[in-house]
């Protein structure tokens, strides 16, 4: 969800309108996912290395998830009528108390929801996360949880912090053409990944559409290098 800064400067407004606007966004989007039947989607919704951000940004941003993140789960039409249920991926040791708590809500408040699964990263990166799982996998051996001769792939897979099924396709905003260090371990895979050179709050469904079908056109070449 790339771009919201850039949007709002654009537009000659402060920072935390941009966000706002981006949040409205993700909602809509998360309604054509649902309506197109798409179970799982991913969030990149506040990177680690944002945190470095002036102090008055990153606490407008702090106030903005944890209203946003109580919003999304108990007053939501998508969540109550679709049953959508929201997992906060991510160092969440990071974040203060009370948007902790917010986060905690909205896991707790959705956890029996069988419909669309929704995974914010928040804060998150991608070298964190793969971090995080060697760490358990270490940890499980010391305990006797897991014998060293289990150390694979899979063993770290089903300790990330983004759980499964496999990333079909990965879409970045604002034109920029970098990871900026997400879902690396699931993109490197058979992820289908696609730059837009549209800012985040102007993400339309016409962008979505192209990419779905530029990705069903390719889906039998992917398949093949599986």
């Amino acid at each position: 969800m790339d771009g919201n800064r850039r949007y709002a400067r654009k537009r000659h407004r402060i920072a935390s309108s941009g966000h706002v606007s981006g949040f409205y966004r993700l909602a809509n989007v998360l309604e054509w996912c649902n309506d197109l039947g798409i179970q799982n989607v991913s969030v990149f919704a506040f990177a680690i290395n944002n945190f470095s951000r002036s102090p008055e940004e990153v606490s407008a941003l702090m106030s903005l998830a944890k209203e946003k993140l109580r919003e999304l789960a108990d007053k939501s039409s998508l969540v109550k009528q679709h049953g959508v249920r929201i997992i906060i991926a991510g160092n969440r040791d990071l974040l203060p108390g009370d948007v902790r708590e917010a986060a905690e809500f909205a896991e707790e408040k959705t956890q029996h929801n069988r419909g669309m699964r929704l995974n914010i990263c928040f804060p998150y990166s991608a070298t964190d996360e793969i971090s995080a799982a060697i760490r358990k996998v270490t940890e499980d051996v010391r305990k006797g949880v897991l014998s060293e001769n289990d150390i694979d792939e899979q063993a770290i897979e089903s300790r990330l912090q983004i759980p499964g099924p496999p990333l079909d396709i990965l879409v970045r905003t604002s034109g920029q053409i970098r990871f900026s260090n997400y879902m690396l371990w699931q993109s490197a895979k058979l992820a289908y990944i696609r730059f837009v050179d549209v800012f985040w709050p102007d993400f339309s469904f016409f962008h979505m559409f192209c990419i779905l079908i530029s990705w069903q056109l390719a889906y039998k070449s992917i398949k093949q290098r599986s």
